[in-house]
């Protein structure tokens, strides 16, 4: 059997080898010149220019050997010492929630009328005429404040002014709600719904109205508020596609090429009976699978489907190593804890110090990960606390030697995804298995002054210690979280030159005006990676943890043809460079998808 696979393997090996040969030999549909491109490579780490012929690189060298390659129809692109990188990998993103986000206003945290225009303009921008655009709760961050100083009664929150938020939205219906769950509606959605100054208030609810002349204001209280709402249809997939398309743009736009994504098979959920919402966050597969099929994928995508069934994937059709170089199967997504620690931090994080609702048990999902691993899948784990961690590193350990380690070894990639309080211990250990740690740099970011205080300065020696995970050989994918909380209380950090940026300074991203590096603590900067660290875990960390190292993450000849194009060499100079560098150009499948304006 042994001698079978190794037989099929070196003939897949000659047959790609001799497709490259033949690409090789005929002119390059683009060319990368005159610059810096940093490979990832060991053997090459860096050459001058870059040749792509269809979909794979077939040339990587200097401007003389990759020239050479040029012919009549052939574009090549000057990059006068721009740096070129294997296009970013966003190994751990929420992307239906994103696309649903991509129609909505975020107000949590808006507590003027000037704040509210201003985030439902960049909305207006993005969505096409005729869509709902939706939102809330508009001064809740402001009323809690209140009600946590305990002057919540003499609060009072604002009402958008219709006529403005009209001229801003003539094309679209809009329906905001407030922290108070009252509501407010344009005159647009208003025409909709039949409601006019002369329609009575309905029961248990009201329409606000101009107290001199009785017009509507378009704020909406009680049963009034909840039936617009009512009438606001729901997202179709074909809207979802839409929204889907946007955020495809957005992540292209920022040099990204490739994200693993939380999905779910939605027919396999509609089967399924559970206790609470637990796929919230799981987008739907098939938008993934339809953007491909009407050639509008501008993504790779690994999926990680739910360990709760993943003895049913099969029955779709799905496998350890299943689907494409677009969209490809194998990883499985589970829940441990909510910031669960041996000692639970103190209310001031906000964290509840538990399993989350979402966690399965700590019977179940030890069974479940030796079942899935045994038939190959690789699981991913968002854990965050000292004690979940620990019991997430022996479950992992304890499914490799049921299924027949040393015996029987498969190349493992299970994650720990998040990771922020880990104890050192759990860590060698976790480094001994080989496991992948998917860190976000923006969750350390949340409240860095305050956390040495709330964790204890021992615990807080390892929290977030991503120098020390690489020392004890567990490998590191930067993520971003897309698109962030739940409650939309902040936006995930998805640009990677950020994310590289608070990784090699553990220090929030300087706000505007602010001088770069002196309005923020570094949090233990002894944690600090380097840029070539962060790089690697932006790219070739993440293709190999799905198991795609043979075809992306690196600029070598035969890899898939990602690349992305930055204005300046971010390799040198100081960490500030990083926030003034822009991407000018990123490519997908050989294909110019994003150029800067």
């Amino acid at each position: 059997m042994k001698s079978q696979t190794r037989m099929r393997c070196l003939a897949i090996v000659s047959l790609l080898l001799a497709n490259i040969g033949a690409l090789a030999a005929t002119p390059a549909d683009l060319i990368l010149y005159n610059g810096k491109v940093w490979t990832v490579e060991a053997k090459q780490p860096v050459a001058q220019a870059v040749a792509v012929a269809g979909n794979r690189i077939v040339k990587v060298g200097s401007d003389a050997e990759v020239l050479a390659l040029r012919g009549a129809d052939t574009r090549a692109i000057d990059l006068n010492g721009r740096l070129v990188l294997p296009g970013f990998n966003d190994a751990h993103t929420h992307f239906e929630n994103a696309a649903d986000w991509f129609f909505q206003v975020r107000l949590i945290d808006v507590n003027s009328r000037e704040l509210l225009m201003q985030r439902l303009a960049e909305v207006v921008a993005r969505v096409p005429v005729g869509i709902w655009i939706t939102g809330g709760d508009w001064s809740d961050f402001a009323a809690g404040a209140k009600a946590k100083n305990g002057s919540a009664a003499d609060f009072a929150s604002f009402e958008p002014d219709l006529g403005a938020v009209d001229a801003l939205t003539p094309d679209h219906p809009v329906l905001l709600r407030r922290y108070d769950r009252a509501w407010f509606a344009n005159s647009e959605a208003l025409r909709l719904a039949r409601i006019t100054a002369k329609t009575p208030d309905p029961r248990n609810g009201k329409y606000g109205r101009d107290a001199k002349t009785g017009a509507l204001t378009g704020m909406l209280y009680g049963s009034a508020g909840e039936a617009m709402e009512k009438l606001m249809p729901p997202a179709t997939r074909e809207q979802k596609l839409i929204g889907a398309r946007g955020v495809e743009a957005q992540l292209n736009a920022v040099g990204i090429t490739s994200i693993a994504d939380i999905t779910r098979d939605e027919d396999i959920s509609q089967r399924q009976i559970y206790p609470t919402y637990v796929e919230r966050s799981y987008s739907d597969r098939m938008i993934f699978e339809e953007l491909k099929k009407r050639s509008q994928l501008s993504l790779r995508v690994y999926a990680f489907l739910p360990l709760d069934y993943w003895n049913e994937l099969a029955g779709a059709g799905i496998r350890p190593g299943s689907g494409d170089a677009f969209v490809r199967y194998g990883a499985l997504k589970a829940f441990g804890d909510a910031g669960l620690m041996f000692e639970p931090l103190k209310d001031t994080m906000g964290l509840p110090g538990d399993w989350a609702y979402r966690f399965m048990g700590e019977k179940t999902i030890a069974k479940k990960i030796i079942d899935a691993d045994r038939a190959g899948y690789d699981v991913g784990t968002h854990i965050i606390g000292d004690k979940a961690i620990r019991e997430l590193v022996g479950w992992y350990a304890d499914a490799a030697k049921a299924n027949g380690e040393p015996r029987r070894p498969r190349e493992r990639r299970h994650r720990l995804i998040h990771v922020w309080y880990p104890a050192p211990a759990d860590l060698e250990r976790a480094g001994k298995l080989h496991l992948v740690a998917d860190i976000t740099p923006d969750h350390m970011m949340r409240d860095p002054d305050r956390l040495e205080s709330i964790l204890g300065t021992e615990r807080a020696k390892s929290a977030f210690a991503w120098r020390t995970m690489i020392a004890d050989g567990l490998r590191l994918n930067i993520v971003s979280d897309l698109p962030g909380p739940f409650n939309k209380a902040s936006l995930a950090t998805y640009d990677p030159l950020r994310n590289i940026y608070m990784a090699v300074t553990r220090r929030e991203v300087p706000h505007a005006g602010a001088a770069p590096g002196k309005d923020t603590k570094a949090f233990h900067p002894e944690q600090a990676i380097t840029v070539e660290q962060a790089i690697a875990a932006y790219t070739i960390n993440p293709a190999w943890s799905s198991h795609e190292e043979d075809i992306k993450g690196s600029i070598a000849t035969g890899k898939l043809a990602d690349l992305v194009v930055l204005s300046g060499d971010i390799l040198s100079g100081s960490p500030e460079k990083l926030l003034e560098t822009r991407v000018d150009y990123t490519i997908f499948d050989g294909k110019v998808v994003y150029t800067k304006p």
